[in-house]
């Protein structure tokens, strides 16, 4: 089962990375190959089943005519007799005890004018019952019978009263130097006056006028015709057939079967001769045709000769009509490869090809569009990182980092200089990153770090910082210069208006599937109405908080989602702001 198994799966493989073409015209084979299977196994069958009829009907026809004919020539037998036994001269021979000369001699003539006046008739043999008899035959035959009286059939044919007996070769008691059998008639001839049994006659049929019979009859029948007598025993004596079917014939129990030899397949028939007691068995080839049967033959090879072309006709055609629209079309949509989004003008009709042409061009224009878009969205977006940009690195900004440098430098106080002079160099860079827009979690707080450590050279203790950051969150990517404008705002909106000492916590964790960032601060906060304005629907158009704004709409198109930020505050008690940035689009490489 496993072989089978990988057997189909690697046959289904093979069959789906074929073309169309190929698929079309394999699909149509197999359906080809299918009909020509079916059509085949039926029209066997039919042919079996049509021949097997015609044979039957011809076995029962010809073996009726067979024992027809045996029967008139053992009925025209059997009228010989009769004529014989109404002869005076015969009458007068048996009646007497001892014939003379002349009467034997009148007696035989008899018997010699009617023996070759039917050719039938193979020999005649008349016992008187006085131990004599004549005889007349064509061929030299023996008979063993001196006293009539002590024939094994006598008995019986005078319990017979004038009717006649049937026997091979008169049950033994003839004998022909030609070995060949004979088929006897056998009766008792009765006086008229007392009807006392005075003499047998014996006609004997020669086998060759039975073999002459079955020879006439089954002539260009394709059959062998056996017939065996009472006893099982052939008519026809060295008969070929009997000795070729003879070893199957205690096989057939019903009067119809078929038996197979030497894997040649034949119909047996048996037919029963009552007034006999033999049996015709006749034995039909099923293998040979009839010539109607054979011109149906040919009449089936050609019709599924053209059965055969039509298909392959019908498949090529059906191939080129599916792939041949399918191969314009790709050839119209070859441009897409070069980064051409041009739309298909190739002209086809509304089945599935022109629906697939008129889909593509659908996703062409949605294509163009969307490439109109994201160029439009892309230029915002450097447009919003080059106003953060400018907004982080603002003159007064640097004036006040470098006077506050300069200050220090002046006091002596080198140390301080070199950590404020490095913040400010990393500062920098970070914000730069080689022009790209996303960096690692790690460098954006870094990024917050510098930015704090040259903000307290002017304010000095007013401000602390502290950071809640998960160690799985260092190397995740996100978009660049986004927690400094909220650092900002809560040292210019939130601390600085308090006017006393803050803190600032910046905290990262991971939820679910985003990466959780939080700016926090405890300074002057902000009411209902302030928390309002910098809304998701209404910070758009807030000129005042153009740091968090811009930020919100890079985050926003950069992510795909307006779900990104979230603002907490009350008056007089900080401010907290959240961004839930997708961690698909976030984890590092």
């Amino acid at each position: 089962m496993k072989y089978l198994k990988h057997f189909m799966e690697t046959v289904k493989s093979m069959f789906l990375n074929t073309s169309i073409r190929s698929k079309v015209l394999i699909i149509f084979m197999v359906f080809m190959l299918f009909y020509v299977i079916i059509s085949a196994v039926i029209y066997v069958n039919v042919i079996k089943n049509e021949t097997l009829s015609q044979v039957r009907q011809r076995s029962r026809e010809t073996t009726e005519l067979i024992r027809t004919n045996i029967n008139t020539m053992i009925d025209n037998a059997n009228n010989v007799s009769k004529m014989m036994t109404t002869s005076s001269l015969i009458r007068s021979y048996l009646e007497s005890d001892k014939p003379s000369r002349s009467l034997s001699k009148s007696a035989n003539e008899v018997m010699f004018n009617i023996h070759i006046t039917f050719p039938n008739i193979d020999s005649i043999y008349l016992y008187d019952l006085h131990g004599s008899g004549l005889r007349t035959n064509k061929y030299l035959t023996v008979s063993s019978v001196e006293d009539v009286k002590k024939a094994p059939w006598f008995d019986e044919l005078v319990k017979l009263n004038g009717g006649y007996k049937i026997a091979i070769n008169a049950e033994n008691t003839l004998k022909t130097y030609s070995g060949k059998n004979l088929v006897s008639v056998m009766r008792v001839l009765n006086d008229l006056d007392s009807l006392k049994p005075i003499g047998v006659l014996v006609l004997n049929i020669s086998q060759d006028s039975i073999s002459d019979v079955i020879n006439e009859t089954s002539e260009n029948g394709g059959s062998s015709f056996i017939i065996l007598d009472a006893n099982n025993n052939p008519v026809i004596k060295n008969d070929g057939a009997y000795e070729m079917y003879n070893p199957y014939l205690g096989r057939i129990l019903a009067n119809e079967d078929i038996i197979t030899i030497n894997n040649k397949r034949l119909l047996v028939f048996k037919s029963d001769m009552p007034d006999t007691g033999w049996k015709i068995i006749s034995c039909t080839s099923l293998s040979s045709k009839s010539p109607a049967i054979r011109t149906l033959n040919v009449l089936y090879v050609l019709f599924i000769g053209i059965t055969i072309f039509l298909f392959i006709v019908a498949s090529l055609f059906t191939a080129n009509l599916i792939t041949s629209p399918i191969k314009k079309l790709i050839n119209s949509m070859q441009g897409v490869a070069n980064g051409v989004f041009k739309r298909v003008s190739y002209n086809t009709g509304n089945d599935e090809i022109g629906e697939l042409k008129n889909n593509y061009n659908l996703m062409i224009m949605e294509i163009n569009n969307l490439i109109i878009k994201l160029l439009d969205e892309e230029k915002k977006k450097r447009k919003f990182e080059l106003d953060v940009l400018n907004e982080q690195i603002k003159p007064h900004f640097l004036y006040n980092t470098l006077d506050n440098i300069a200050y220090l430098a002046l006091s002596g106080n080198n140390q301080t200089v070199y950590e404020a002079v490095n913040a400010l160099g990393s500062f920098c860079r970070i914000s730069l990153s080689k022009g790209s827009e996303v960096i690692s979690l790690e460098n954006e707080v870094r990024q917050i770090q510098n930015y704090l450590l040259l903000q307290k050279l002017r304010y000095g203790e007013m401000i602390s910082d502290e950071y809640d950051i998960s160690p799985d969150t260092n190397q995740i990517k996100i978009l660049k210069n986004i927690l400094q404008p909220l650092v900002e705002n809560s040292i210019y909106h939130g601390i600085r208006p308090s006017g006393e000492p803050g803190f600032i916590k910046t905290s990262a964790h991971i939820n679910g599937s985003c990466l959780i960032l939080s700016v926090e601060d405890n300074g002057i906060g902000m009411d209902e109405q302030e928390i309002n304005s910098i809304s998701d629907e209404n910070l758009a158009g807030n000129q005042a908080s153009f740091g968090l704004r811009g930020t919100i709409q890079r985050l926003k198109i950069h992510y795909g989602t307006d779900d990104i930020y979230m603002v907490e505050s009350s008056k007089y008690s900080g401010t907290k702001i959240t961004l839930k940035i997708p961690l698909e689009e976030g984890k590092d490489d």
